[in-house]
């Protein structure tokens, strides 16, 4: 069976109907530094150009997206990070955090990145009710509001957004994972071209360290499509 990514009408609707999702295998989680450069040039050249993001489509967007779903004046998760990043430095995490930070702050974009060893597809959708959630590195689960954008892999919330913008702790990566899904869910100023260009420029930034990785992209399907 060949992985999914079937977007619900409810997701397609404040413009994710082009997101795009891919399984990388092969990689090596470590807490080595080898990513901590791109990381680190990509930060300043994006710092040295602050004035130029609020007229950014693709950066602005995921604000514009939390809107649509009632939040207003909410920071969204790349200007979470970003800021975060400037304003406390560079706190280095595993090599593979790191290199898709990179990724993420050169693009302007959200990226979840997830332990992912299952053959479920990957449903993306506005919850029709409130959803239990553990978000990363916390100790207790919260709950999704109801209509806040989530994806989910055999029923369990991969990431929520909305009042909780977070990724799950269930599916966080650890030393022994050698599988990650990445899922760029994107807006509606991010063509899917775009985001898939996003995890393509992750995947060849990791290959520089792990030449005998490999990686597919799940298909993408609206859910007018699903048979």
């Amino acid at each position: 069976m060949t992985n999914r990514l079937i977007i619900q009408k409810s997701a397609a609707d404040i413009g994710v109907n082009n997101a795009c999702a891919a399984i990388i295998q092969g990689i090596t989680v470590s807490s080595d530094l080898s990513f901590l450069p791109l990381l680190t040039a990509n930060l300043n050249h994006v710092a040295s150009r602050l004035y130029k993001l609020g007229t950014n489509r693709i950066y602005m967007g995921f604000s514009q997206q939390l809107e649509k779903l009632g939040y207003h004046n909410t920071v969204s998760a790349n200007e979470k990070i970003l800021k975060s990043f400037i304003s406390k430095g560079i706190r280095p995490i595993n090599n593979i955090v790191d290199a898709y930070n990179a990724v993420a702050i050169r693009n302007g974009v959200s990226i979840g990145v997830h332990a992912y060893n299952q053959a479920n597809d990957i449903h993306v959708f506005r919850s029709e009710k409130p959803m239990a959630f553990r978000p990363l590195f916390s100790k207790k689960e919260v709950t999704i509001p109801a209509g806040d954008l989530v994806y989910t892999s055999g029923g369990s919330p991969l990431a929520s957004i909305g009042k909780i913008d977070a990724d799950a702790h269930d599916f966080r990566l650890t030393d022994e994972s050698s599988s990650l899904l990445v899922v760029v869910l994107g807006h509606e100023d991010t063509p899917h071209a775009f985001n898939q260009a996003v995890i393509e420029e992750l995947v060849n930034s990791l290959r520089e360290k792990m030449s005998s990785l490999s990686y597919h992209f799940l298909e993408r399907v609206l859910v007018q499509e699903v048979k």
